[in-house]
């Protein structure tokens, strides 16, 4: 006997997600339409002069980030 619930159809979508997804839909973003998006993995492994670049550009365009909770 099977049994089924009335959750049955989420199951394909309660997957993990793809850890390289996100790499994916940044680079195509990047080649499509010039945006660039910067994930937080990809900020530990750059080097601290890369991450203080970064941060300054960030910080001209958006203004200063508000690090208190």
């Amino acid at each position: 006997m099977t049994r089924t619930s009335s959750l049955t159809r989420y199951a394909p979508q309660m997957r993990d997600p793809d850890p390289c997804g996100a790499h994916r839909l940044a680079k195509r973003q990047w080649h499509q339409n010039g945006a660039v998006t910067f994930l937080p993995d990809q900020i530990a492994r750059m080097s601290w002069q890369d991450r203080e670049l970064l941060n300054a550009i960030a910080t001209r365009i958006y203004g200063k980030r508000d690090t208190q909770p």
